[in-house]
């Protein structure tokens, strides 16, 4: 169980090291290219992160539950508007 366990970390650390390179990558990106890769990279975080879960060690589900912030944060900048000179919460009159 403890060398299955150790296996376990070794392989998750290089894949949350490579992950948070695409987060960085992501985040980093300017316009609409920011929002485009944000949301599908985001997509397929939680959707790993989900899948993830699934396993029920302990490494693993850290890995899932790590994994699953990651897509939240990115899917939320995934959606951030991208010419905020219009607030959403103005009527047509008071433009």
């Amino acid at each position: 169980v403890v060398m299955r366990t150790f296996v376990e970390i070794v392989i998750i650390l290089p894949l949350l090291v490579l992950c948070y390179q695409f987060y960085f990558f992501s985040v980093n990106s300017k316009g609409i290219e920011r929002q485009d890769r944000c949301q599908k990279l985001g997509i397929v975080f939680m959707t790993f992160g989900i899948m993830s879960l699934v396993f029920k060690t302990v490494p693993i589900v850290f890995f899932g539950l790590i994994l699953m912030m990651f897509g939240f944060s990115l899917i939320s900048r995934g959606l951030d508007r991208l010419d905020k000179e219009i607030m959403i919460d103005q009527l047509q009159d008071e433009i």
